[in-house]
């Protein structure tokens, strides 16, 4: 087990990546705190940890609140006693034009997505430092490379995660802890499907990604995973300040 007895949180843990995420690090022997909005998905991923043998305590946390991220990292440290590797997963997305996106909307998506990522990294950070150890991955995208039709903010937030990624892996390195992200395409997620139901639009969106991406389907949260799990291991140990970058080859083009 490449993670045995290590204490993982990861954030974004009620869906999609970051619930796979959990559930593949309590499979490589880690224990984990998870933190999300949604309580019934976040009860559901502690519930797939646990049938599988594994440790896990939940905490439903809004990470772009200050105080409620804080009260967050205390309780992990108050149950396992240090943090060995922090997944920022948690995000958010609005798809609309730039001109048609509000003020409000624009301040959720940089206040979770980045703000979020920010809060738990200023708050874990210092105490990876002062152990002397620690692995940070955050969970990018690849559309912090390129730009998009109608999601000019969410990619703004996925960009300035890669530079907050780079920037804080210089100041991080020097105590023996490594920051890096992982960049996936478009994954089989709700939030890839925003809500969509229709049988129709739902074929037509996969019909999309198809023209679009090299590979030819979405990309699998077990697929991310695969690059959280190595960031956050040993057998990366060299790897500092990078972009791993999960596409099917999209930005390759």
């Amino acid at each position: 087990m490449r993670l045995e007895n290590r204490i993982a949180v990861v954030t974004g843990a009620a869906s999609g990546i970051g619930a796979q995420a959990a559930v593949r690090l309590a499979g490589e022997g880690a224990k984990l705190f998870l933190m999300d909005v949604n309580r019934a998905g976040l009860e559901e991923t502690r519930a797939r940890i646990a049938a599988a043998g594994g440790e896990a305590e939940s905490c439903a946390c809004d990470v772009s609140d200050e105080s409620a991220v804080d009260a967050a990292v205390q309780r992990a440290l108050a149950r396992f006693g240090r943090i060995d590797v922090l997944v920022n997963v948690a995000g958010v997305q609005v798809t609309k034009l730039l001109v048609d996106t509000t003020k409000a909307e624009y301040d959720k998506m940089m206040d979770i997505n980045l703000g979020g990522t920010f809060l738990l990294m200023r708050k874990i950070l210092p105490l990876m430092k002062a152990q002397g150890s620690g692995a940070i991955v955050n969970c990018a995208s690849e559309l912090a490379f390129v730009g998009y039709h109608e999601l000019a903010v969410y990619t703004a937030t996925k960009g300035a995660m890669v530079s907050l990624t780079r920037s804080a892996a210089l100041e991080a390195i020097p105590y023996g802890v490594r920051v890096n992200c992982v960049c996936p395409g478009a994954t089989d997620t709700p939030i890839f499907w925003e809500g969509e139901t229709d049988p129709e639009k739902k074929r037509a969106m996969l019909a999309q990604v198809k023209v679009e991406k090299p590979i030819g389907r979405l990309i699998t949260t077990d697929e991310v995973a695969n690059g959280i799990i190595f960031l956050a291991s040993d057998e990366a140990s060299g790897v500092v300040g990078t972009c791993l970058v999960i596409d099917g080859g999209f930005t390759a083009q």
